[in-house]
C-alpha cells in the first residue's frame, strides 16, 4: 500500500530559467506532529481484534476510515506477512496505572520506504508533566489548521524518557506561581526510540534545537491527559460501512500443489 497523501512530501515546482531574481526557499512551517515505523506480522484475536507483538508484549491496533478493507484484504491474502506499518502513536493515560500505548496504522507495505527505521518515532511537541504520571511527556495537540470532525481536538501525551545537557526542563504547572513566575514550556522535535519493556520512548537525537516559539494549536476540549482513547472492548473507533457487525476470522490461504 503506497503511503497515503498527507504524508507524501509536497513536490517542489520548477523554477523558470530564465527568472532574474532567485526565488527564496520555502520554510515548511513548524508543526505538532508524532509519527513513526513498526516492523512486525499484524495479528488478528478471536474478537476480530489486531495487535502487534513488540518486545514481547501486544499493542493494539486499529484502522480507520477508508484503509480498513484494504487492511482486511492484506491479512486475508498474507496472513504470515511481516509488515513495514507507519503508525500514529497514542496513549491512555489511567490515573495509578500504566499508560496504555496502541497505534493507529495509517500505512503499510512490504519493504520500509520511509525516512525512519522500524521503532523511531518522529516527534514534535511540547515537553512537559501531566498530573497522572510521573515520566514527563511530550504533548502533541491539533494543529491550528487541523480537521475534527467531532470536534474534539484530544491532545496526545506520550511519556518519553530525556536527559539534556542544554537549558530545556520539562515544564510543570505550579497553581501557586503566577503567570510571569512560571518556567518556561519547550517545544522539542526530535527522534524518539520506542522502549517496550519501559512503555515509553527514549530521547534520540534533536531534529531542531528546543525553543520557546510553540505553534499555534486547538485548544483541548477536556483539560486532562488522556490521550486518544480507544473505544470500549479494544474495538476500533466506530465508522460507518468500514467493519461488519460480526468479527472476521481470518483463515489462511491454502497455496495450491
Amino acid at each position: 500500500m503506497s503511503a497515503p497523501e498527507e504524508l507524501i512530501p509536497e513536490i517542489s515546482q520548477p523554477v523558470d530559467a530564465e527568472s532574474s531574481s532567485t526565488p527564496e526557499p520555502e520554510v515548511s512551517p513548524v508543526l505538532f506532529q508524532a509519527i513513526g515505523t513498526l516492523k512486525g506480522q499484524p495479528e488478528q484475536d478471536e474478537e476480530g481484534n489486531f495487535f502487534i507483538r513488540l518486545g514481547g508484549k501486544r499493542y493494539k491496533l486499529f484502522i480507520s476510515g477508508y484503509r480498513y478493507q484494504a487492511w482486511l484484504k492484506q491479512i486475508a491474502s498474507h496472513p504470515d506477512q511481516t509488515l513495514f506499518l507507519r503508525v500514529y502513536p497514542k496513549c491512555l493515560i489511567i490515573p495509578r496505572q500504566d499508560p496504555q500505548i496502541y497505534f493507529q496504522v495509517a500505512a503499510w507495505e512490504a519493504e520500509n520506504p520511509w525516512e525512519e527505521e522500524p521503532g523511531i518515532f518522529k516527534f514534535r511537541g511540547v515537553w512537559q508533566f501531566v498530573p497522572q504520571l510521573r515520566t514527563p511527556v511530550i504533548s502533541v495537540y491539533r494543529n491550528q489548521n487541523a480537521n475534527d470532525p467531532k470536534g474534539k481536538f484530544k491532545a496526545a501525551h506520550l511519556p518519553v524518557l530525556m536527559r539534556r545537557e542544554d537549558e530545556a526542563k520539562p515544564f510543570r504547572f505550579n497553581p501557586k506561581m503566577s503567570r510571569e513566575e512560571l518556567p518556561p514550556r519547550w517545544f522539542i522535535q526530535a527522534h524518539f526510540k520506542f522502549i517496550p519493556s519501559r512503555n515509553c520512548w527514549g530521547w534520540d537525537v534533536d531534529l531542531e534545537p528546543p525553543t520557546e516559539k510553540i505553534p499555534r494549536y486547538k485548544k483541548p476540549v477536556k483539560a486532562i491527559a488522556d490521550g486518544n482513547q480507544p473505544p470500549k472492548g479494544d474495538k476500533k473507533p466506530p465508522m460507518k460501512n468500514n467493519k461488519p457487525t460480526q468479527p472476521i476470522k481470518i483463515q489462511k490461504v491454502e497455496k495450491n500443489n
